[in-house]
C-alpha cells in the first residue's frame, strides 16, 4: 500500500503499516499488550491514541523514525525525532565514521545510500567500479546524485556488465519489498525501476514464496575477466536522528579468490 497516497489520517497510516508488516489486529494488540478491539477502534477513528500509544505502536511495527513523526502528527502531536542533513555540523562525527568505514573497506567497493537508494558517497574502489558509466551517472554533482536503482536497472548503467542479470534483478526486487524502510519507499523504488525498458511486470510483485539467498552473488564482466561479489547492507542507527537511521552502507565482498586477487592488485596500483 502506498502511504503517500493516503490522507494523513492516523487510522489509515496505522492500518497501512500493520498490513505492510503482515500482522492482524490481534497480533499487533498482543505485541503492545492491549485488547484487539482497541486497535480496531484506533484504525477506524473511534478511539484517539495517546502519545505513548503512538510510540508503542511505532516501535512494535518497526516504523522508521521519519515515519514515526508522521504518525505523531496524524495523531495531533509534535515531532519527536529530529530530521538531520549529513552536511549539518551536528552530523560531523557520523560523517567521519561513515568515511572511515568506507575507506577501511578498500580495495573492495562500498557505497552509502539513503532510503530512496540515492548514492550519497562511495569509496575509491566503488568509484573505480562505476568509472565506465561515470559520464551517465556522475558522482560530482551534489544536486543530482546517481541512484543505485538506475545504476543497476538502466541499460546505460552496469546492467550490461551483470552476467547473472535475470537472477540478480529478481532477487533485488524481492529484497526491496522486504528491506525497504516503508511501503511508500517500495512504491517509489518500483516506480523508478519501471522507467527502464525490458523488465517483465511479473518480476515486480511481492512473492511470499520467493526464497532469498542468504549470500547472493552478483557476477560482473570486466573485459575478459569475471568479478564475483556478495553484498552486505548495514543500517546506521542513531536513536534520535531520522536521517541517520535512513542511511545504509552497502559493502561488496569478493566471493572467490580470483576476485580478491584482482581487487587487491588494483588497490595496490
Amino acid at each position: 500500500m502506498n502511504v503517500a497516497a493516503l490522507p494523513l489520517d492516523f487510522g489509515n497510516l496505522l492500518r497501512s503499516w500493520r498490513s505492510e508488516r503482515r500482522l492482524s489486529q490481534a497480533d499487533l494488540a498482543n505485541v503492545i499488550e492491549t485488547p484487539s478491539r482497541h486497535v480496531s477502534f484506533l484504525e477506524t477513528g473511534r478511539a484517539k491514541p495517546s502519545r505513548e500509544m503512538v510510540t508503542r505502536l511505532a516501535t512494535a511495527l518497526h516504523v522508521p523514525l521519519r515515519d514515526r513523526n508522521l504518525l505523531l502528527r496524524a495523531a495531533g502531536f509534535a515531532d519527536l525525532y529530529a530530521e538531520r542533513h549529513m552536511s549539518e555540523e551536528e552530523m560531523s562525527m557520523l560523517r567521519k565514521a561513515v568515511l572511515r568505514l568506507m575507506t577501511a573497506h578498500d580495495p573492495y567497493p562500498a557505497f552509502v545510500v539513503d532510503r530512496d537508494w540515492t548514492v550519497q558517497d562511495a569509496n575509491a574502489s566503488g568509484r573505480m567500479m562505476l568509472a565506465p558509466i561515470a559520464a551517465t551517472f556522475p558522482f560530482d554533482d551534489p544536486e543530482n546524485r546517481p541512484n543505485m536503482l538506475d545504476i543497476t536497472f538502466s541499460p546505460d548503467g552496469i546492467r550490461p556488465f551483470i552476467v547473472n542479470w535475470e537472477d540478480y534483478a529478481r532477487q533485488a526486487i524481492q529484497r526491496i519489498h522486504r528491506e525497504a524502510l516503508g511501503p511508500a519507499d517500495v512504491r517509489r523504488a518500483l516506480d523508478r525501476i519501471g522507467r527502464h525498458p525490458d523488465l517483465p511486470k511479473d518480476w515486480w510483485a511481492f512473492d511470499v514464496q520467493y526464497t532469498l539467498d542468504p549470500i547472493f552473488t552478483v557476477q560482473l564482466r570486466n573485459g575478459d575477466r569475471r568479478l564475483n561479489f556478495f553484498s552486505v547492507l548495514a543500517s546506521i542507527a542513531v536513536p534520535t536522528a531520522a536521517l541517520a537511521q535512513e542511511l545504509r552502507v552497502e559493502t561488496l565482498f569478493p566471493a572467490d579468490q580470483e576476485t580478491e586477487d584482482i581487487l587487491s592488485t588494483l588497490g595496490e596500483e
